[in-house]
């Protein structure tokens, strides 16, 4: 971040695509370096807490930098949070290939691998 004459700070935004060990790809902008974890899908498990479900966060297993802009903010504002922009198909679905005999792809892991568990005995709500 560098400070402005005008008392504005301007710091950098970060459009990262990341592979995460949830088998998901998701785009992300964000306010400084790549996140270590980000929460994507319910297939690692989760915790309900008061009746709200929270995904566990899945890990980054590779970065990739898609662009990079700087932008001026009041100085002491708060960052913005973390913008998720899209997000694929997991990289390990299965699927059948259009011509019979081509093989296919049986996907690498099981759809669910992780269970939810409640902290206070509460159970989430309907979507």
């Amino acid at each position: 971040m560098r400070e402005q004459p005008n008392g504005e700070v301007t710091h950098p935004v970060r459009v990262f695509d990341l592979w995460l060990n949830c088998g998901h790809l998701v785009t992300v902008e964000r306010s400084g370096w790549y996140p270590v974890s980000v929460p994507c899908c319910d297939r690692l498990g989760g915790t309900v807490l008061h009746g709200v479900y929270v995904p566990y966060a899945s890990h980054v297993d590779l970065v990739t930098l898609r662009s990079e802009r700087h932008a001026s903010r009041p100085a002491g504002s708060p960052a913005r949070p973390d913008r998720l922009i899209g997000r694929r198909a997991r990289t390990d679905d299965p699927y059948r290939l259009a011509h019979p005999g081509d093989g296919g792809h049986c996907g690498r892991w099981p759809a669910h691998v992780g269970a939810t568990w409640s902290l206070d005995g509460s159970l989430p709500g309907p979507d």
